[in-house]
């Protein structure tokens, strides 16, 4: 048997899945992703068994679990009713309450008398077929036993064991307690287990927001071993978690991106060797405009460019080079988003020829050397010395001193850096003179004849020279390659080391923050679909909020 996805408009893929597989369901809230586990249910369950685990569920345990036979049990937690009326036609109405797509489940009382029904018919088997051969015979582990070994490679911490139609957590402890006390991850656990364990063998497992409740760094593991316990039933992911998406390696990922009355529009997310999975995920996942920037997830330059473009989702991506590779992979698989992606970077030592090459890529840079820089400008110095209840103009010239003389502590070296990144972008334009081994030597010694260094150091040198005798503090932002100087500005301000950048980011966070986040913009490029701020107040929220127009 192998379960079809839905192909409603001409040209929709088509995607099956066969025993044993595993998928994930991703896509934005309101796409339809739970309306598409329950159209696989409804549609397949008649050829075999599908059992979707619902994302609105109930975790109340009860004290006791109630005796049945195995069969009844399976029946209710299957169908929701043991009757002769349990059958998939009336499942939706009684599992589902006729709502399958927004029902809250309330089953784990059906699901614990399920493990205990195989528990006893599994020791009344054993029973009958020792006392038939009179010889030790192994006993196969039940359900409950999976999940007691499962449990205490999760949890070591908490023991669990099941007695007398109870769960008990640390039996035998000082600290021993029912189950029904648990945490809702340890809950959720139990649930999650249970369920997918006392599914028949060979059974579609639709399981939706996989991810409630748990910790990540108990999530993978917990589904890692389900994965391991049932080899031969498929698992259908249904996930807002891109980082739990990315972690199912080897399952098929489904992109669902939009929902009418029974169709769908999906697709299978193509693999990219520039474009990681876990980022594929994570720009699917969205529907804002993309800008990818250089640094680390948390880190100053997403966190600077998200508060001053917040109609764009930042994606950090390290260095420059990923920003800008990034930027070109997106832009070559346009269906993957619905808006051009677009990147920052900072100036560095690029001259203006590499700048515009960049920009007509959509890969923007920063007008200052280091996105550390920006912080240190003199309209965004001004406006935190006034909050700070500093004389302004006192605070800007001990900045514009620091910066200068820290600069020229170290001229020598930024004058040799700026230089050494002239020559590695002169030499990426290598290209040979013809197509042939000569013509590939005759381009090298083109390239290395045409490397001027004294002069290229000589052009470096005067660069600064020439923001220097300026005395303005922008102008030696601009090339001044330090990503510490602001933390080292700290003190102008009557601040410790390393907390100026961070009063900052907080005052770009206030409701006040307009003029600083317009200072900031000064610094910024201006990048397609970025507006000008204008102040604004929301009065459903009583709060200052940044509307922008078109630019």
């Amino acid at each position: 048997m192998t379960i079809a996805f839905p192909t409603g408009k001409p040209g929709q893929p088509t995607l099956s899945l066969k025993p044993g597989d595993r998928a994930v369901i991703v896509g934005a809230n309101g796409s339809g992703k739970t309306r598409l586990g329950a159209w696989l249910e409804l549609t397949h369950q008649d050829q075999t068994v599908v059992h979707r685990i619902g994302a609105q569920k109930a975790l109340s345990l009860p004290e006791h679990a109630p005796a049945r036979n195995v069969d009844q049990a399976e029946k209710n937690l299957l169908f929701g009713r043991s009757d002769e009326h349990a059958n998939n036609s009336q499942k939706m109405q009684s599992r589902w309450g006729g709502h399958p797509a927004t029902n809250l489940l309330s089953d784990y009382e059906k699901v614990l008398a399920l493990l205990f029904a195989k528990e006893a018919q599994r020791d009344r088997i054993h029973s009958d077929a020792t006392r038939a051969s009179k010889n030790y015979i192994p006993v196969p582990d039940s359900p409950i036993d999976s999940i007691v070994k499962v449990w205490s490679d999760l949890m070591p911490h908490r023991s669990l064991a099941f007695h007398d139609g109870r769960v008990i957590v640390g039996k035998g402890t000082k600290t021993e307690y029912h189950a029904k006390e648990m945490s809702d991850g340890e809950r959720v656990t139990l649930y999650l287990l249970a369920q997918c364990l006392c599914a028949p063998r060979g059974a579609v497992l639709i399981i939706d927001e996989p991810e409630l409740h748990l910790h990540k760094s108990l999530m993978d593991k917990l589904w890692n071993k389900v994965e391991e316990l049932c080899t031969q039933e498929t698992l259908i992911y249904i996930t807002h978690d891109l980082d739990f998406a990315a972690s199912r390696a080897g399952a098929k990922k489904i992109w669902v991106q939009s929902y009418a009355p029974n169709v769908w529009t999906w697709r299978e997310i193509p693999s990219d060797e520039q474009l990681p999975e876990a980022l594929v995920l994570e720009i699917i996942g969205n529907r804002k405009q993309l800008l990818f920037c250089e640094g680390e997830r948390g880190g100053l330059d997403q966190t600077v460019y998200q508060l001053c473009f917040p109609q764009f989702h930042v994606i950090p991506r390290g260095g420059a080079e990923k920003v800008i590779e990034s930027v070109k992979a997106l832009r070559s698989n346009a269906e993957l988003h619905a808006f051009a992606a677009q990147g920052i970077v900072d100036r560095d030592v690029r001259g203006n020829e590499e700048i515009a090459a960049l920009a007509s890529q959509g890969v923007y840079t920063l007008d200052f050397a280091e996105v550390e820089n920006l912080l240190c400008t003199r309209e965004v110095v001004k406006l935190v010395a006034a909050r700070l209840s500093l004389n302004i103009e006192d605070t800007v010239e001990k900045v514009q001193t620091f910066v200068s003389n820290a600069l020229a502590d170290e001229l020598e070296a930024q004058v040799v850096i700026r230089a050494e990144r002239r020559i590695r972008y002169l030499l990426s334009k290598y290209t040979k003179a013809s197509s042939d081994e000569a013509g590939l030597a005759e381009g090298v010694r083109d390239l290395v004849s045409g490397l001027d260094i004294p002069a290229i150091v000589a052009e470096s040198r005067a660069i600064f020279a020439k923001a220097m005798a300026s005395g303005q503090l922008d102008g030696v932002l601009r090339i001044f390659n330090r990503k510490t100087i602001a933390d080292r500005v700290s003190t102008c301000f009557g601040l410790k080391a390393g907390e100026y950048p961070e009063l900052v980011v907080r005052s770009l966070k206030m409701p006040d923050r307009k003029n600083l986040v317009e200072a900031l913009l000064m610094g910024l490029p201006k990048l397609t679909g970025a507006h000008k701020a204008v102040e604004a107040v929301d009065p459903a929220a009583g709060a200052l909020v940044q509307h922008r127009e078109t630019g």
